[in-house]
């Protein structure tokens, strides 16, 4: 891709999205510059991707897959610290251990896995942020794990309100709880479970989205992110995803973006 090329053109050939309709026991996850709408049973993904700089990865890692019996599905964002190699190691052993858990509604135990192979095989210095989210089409609940990423949102359509997702953390511990994959050995995550009813959105994001500076240099802050969503088209995943992609590029005043950034928008579809 041409260097000289403006963020906003950059993004406009993006907006030329292919669909994806994952079959049973599927799965897709990468790290490169995509606009993708991701058909998944009861419910439609938006995956929007651009990593920073005129390079194809980046140091978001985005996950969907469909388990064998098309029943449970799971989407994920990760922020692995750093480029190239460090980014390459995660994202193989969140395939891997992604797959293994396949027919897992809930990600303590992905967490925990994922936790221990960051520390053993990326070593000092490296950690990654992560927020995983598993989908039940036949029950319609969603359980979410976060490990120290940026809280996702909730546009709930009966009620036209955006909210924030967050997992609740006890007052008391006897372990830290909801740090990021690779900080400390011994960590415990919690869930959150919610059950999203037909026309509600969710929107998971890396923090080059919420940290996105305008030319004056002020941040755009998660206040600043729900004050765009609330003016957003919620009709769909994909016009949601979009809008928001244009409204980051008109708060940057189109310069380039300092950090790599993922939206994942997701829709339940109607009952």
């Amino acid at each position: 891709m041409n260097v000289d090329m403006t963020y906003r053109e950059q993004s406009d050939n993006l907006m030329q999205s292919m669909t994806r309709h994952l079959a049973c026991a599927e799965t897709w996850a990468g790290n490169e510059r995509t606009a993708s709408l991701v058909e998944l049973p009861g419910l439609t993904a938006w995956v929007h991707s651009v990593p920073m700089g005129p390079g194809q990865g980046g140091g978001d890692v985005h996950y969907v897959s469909v388990c064998p019996g098309c029943i449970v599905s799971r989407i994920a964002l990760a922020d692995v610290s750093g480029h190239g190699q460090a980014v390459a190691v995660f994202g193989e052993k969140l395939r891997d251990l992604m797959e293994r858990h396949l027919r897992a509604l809930e990600q303590i135990e992905l967490m925990r896995d994922l936790n221990r192979a960051v520390r053993e095989e990326l070593g000092d210095g490296h950690y990654a942020t992560m927020v995983a989210v598993g989908w039940h089409g036949r029950r319609g609940l969603v359980v979410m794990t976060n490990a120290g990423h940026p809280p996702p949102l909730w546009y709930r359509a009966s009620r036209n309100e955006w909210s924030w997702l967050e997992t609740p953390r006890a007052s008391t511990r006897e372990r830290p709880a909801g740090a990021p994959l690779g900080l400390l050995a011994d960590v415990t995550y919690d869930r959150l479970v919610v059950k999203p009813q037909s026309g509600d959105l969710m929107v998971l994001y890396s923090d080059g989205v919420s940290e996105a500076t305008s030319p004056a240099g002020n941040e755009l802050s998660r206040d600043g992110l729900m004050n765009i969503v609330r003016g957003l088209d919620s009709s769909s995943a994909e016009a949601l995803g979009t809008q928001l992609a244009s409204a980051l590029c008109d708060f940057r005043g189109d310069g380039q973006p300092l950090d790599d950034e993922t939206i994942i928008v997701m829709k339940r579809n109607d009952i």
